[in-house]
Order: structure tokens, then sequence, then C-alpha cells
């Protein structure tokens, strides 16, 4: 069992008794698994993404005590199960329930309750959540609008991917603000927002198809390029993160984004073609002009 499904059997545990035995397939219910015992786990693999406030920890020195490190694990694996428990109910693929408002507020409860304990501060962790919660609206209502244009730039589609998926970098930008260097919060979430970008352009250029299907249009259309210069993309966005990370002293991050674009460079670079790889050199060059720093598209 991995560490997002030994939180959520805590979590499962605190939950109504009656709310117990949907909760417990909530992964499956989400349509994240294929079957009804699969976990969080299977859906997130990704190292930073289960364990984000361990990259936020990183410091000169003494670092974080392993008590408080792991408070903060625990509000960022709550946020994570709420997180993606709003974004799949309003993405319409979720089957009705009566269970759905009661399971959303204990969840929330929950997630509100472990950030007020990691940080000590009830005011910041309130404000923090209700930041992210606004961004994934205001990110919803945007893509909803931008798509239905059926044009976005690569600037719209880089704040829609922060915005809609800030709720998951909430505690360890919190770790940073209430037991941190505050000054580092900028570098980390450059970082952290190349991540996901660079996650995004994967999976958007894997789900074209599903998406047209969905939405009318999928996002690589929508950017004006062809899925492949969105899919190799992705290692470039990555390679960009790990120098961001790296210059802003998050040096196990960079390593994990470093790693990360030559696992995609040498799983997709033979699946390419010309009119890929200039797509991905426009796109790229937008990303840095975003993000700031060297256009790098190749180990």
């Amino acid at each position: 069992m991995g560490p997002s499904d030994l939180e959520y059997s805590i979590t499962l545990e605190a939950l109504p008794r009656d709310l117990q035995p949907f909760a417990e397939e909530l992964p499956f219910h989400l349509g994240l698994t294929a079957h009804p015992d699969g976990g969080w786990d299977d859906y997130s693999a990704l190292a930073p993404f289960q364990r984000l406030p361990f990259y936020a920890s990183e410091r000169p020195g003494q670092g974080l005590a392993p008590e408080l490190q792991s408070r903060y694990l625990r509000a960022h694996h709550r946020g994570g199960f709420f997180g993606l428990l709003i974004d799949r109910l309003d993405d319409g693929q979720v089957a009705p329930r009566p269970e759905w408002p009661r399971l959303r507020q204990a969840l929330f409860d929950q997630w509100l309750q472990s950030l007020t304990e990691a940080t000590g501060n009830e005011v910041l962790a309130t404000e923090a959540i209700k930041v992210a919660l606004e961004d994934w609206a205001e990110a919803v209502s945007n893509e909803k609008a931008l798509l239905s244009r059926r044009r976005l730039s690569m600037a719209q589609y880089a704040c829609l991917v922060s915005q809609k998926v800030s709720w998951l970098g909430t505690s360890a930008f919190c770790l940073l603000l209430a037991h941190g260097d505050p000054s580092r919060l900028p570098s980390f979430r450059r970082a952290f927002d190349l991540l996901l970008l660079s996650s995004q352009c994967l999976d958007d250029a894997l789900d074209a198809d599903e998406d047209a299907r969905l939405h009318g249009i999928g996002f690589p259309e929508a950017l004006g390029h062809p899925p492949r210069g969105l899919l190799r993309t992705a290692p470039g966005v990555a390679r960009l993160g790990a120098a961001v990370a790296r210059e802003g002293g998050f040096h196990e991050l960079g390593a994990w984004l470093a790693d990360r674009a030559r696992s995609l460079d040498e799983s997709h670079s033979g699946k390419s073609s010309l009119q890929a790889e200039m797509s991905a050199l426009a796109l790229m060059a937008a990303v840095t002009q975003l993000y700031g720093g060297p256009t790098v598209t190749s180990p």
C-alpha cells in the first residue's frame, strides 16, 4: 500500500460511519481506477504528486522535524482527495449520488483541519484553501469558455493548468510560508507549475481523441498544434522545471524533474516527426517566455 492509500485508510476511519462503505471505493466511483478495489496510488504514481511537501522542505542546515513533515504530508494527501473529488464531479463524468454533498463537506473539513494542525495557523490555512479553490473555480469557468471558442494560447493553457490544480500545491506552499523561507516560495511555485504543465502536456496529448469526443475539441487542436507536438513539449517543460528548481535550491525536485525529462525523451522521441518537433520548439519557446530560463528540448 502506497502513501496515498495509507493516508486514505486513516481518512476513511474519520468519516461518518454511514459514508464509509461508499467512500471506501471512492477512486473507483470517480473513474480513477478500473476496479472497485483500486486505490489512489494506482492513479497518482509520480513521487512529487504524492510527497510534494517533502520536496518543499529541502533547505540548507537543519531540516524540518519529521513529525511536522508528516503533518504537512497528511494535509497534502487530504487536499488531493478533496481536489480530485471536486474536479471529477465538475467534469460531468461521475454518476449522481446522494452521498456526494456530505462526502465533499467531510473531506473538505478534514483538509482544513489537517492543514491548520500542520501550520499552527488557522487563518493561513483557511486563506490558502480559499485562494486555491477560487483559482480552481476560475480555471473551470475559463476552460469552458476558451474551449467553446476553439482556440487558446500557450499562456492561457499554462494559466489554466496552474490554477486548476493549485490545490495540490497548497500544503507545500503553506510549509514554506509557515515553517520555511517565504522568499523561496516564488521559485518553488514556478517549478511546481512546470511540473504540472509537463504532466498535463503529456496527458492532453494522449487524451486528445477522448477530449474531442467529450468536449468537441482537444487541447492540442485548440493550441493549434498536433498531439505529437504537445507530447514532445512535455520533456522540455520538465527540463526547464528542473533548472528552475535547482536555481531555487530545491535540488531533490530538480533531480526528479531532470530524470523525468530524460524518461519522457526516451519513451517518445522515436515516435516523433519533423512537424511534431517543430511544434514542440514553438510551444517550448512560449513556455520559456512565460517562466524564464533557457529554451531546451533535448538532453
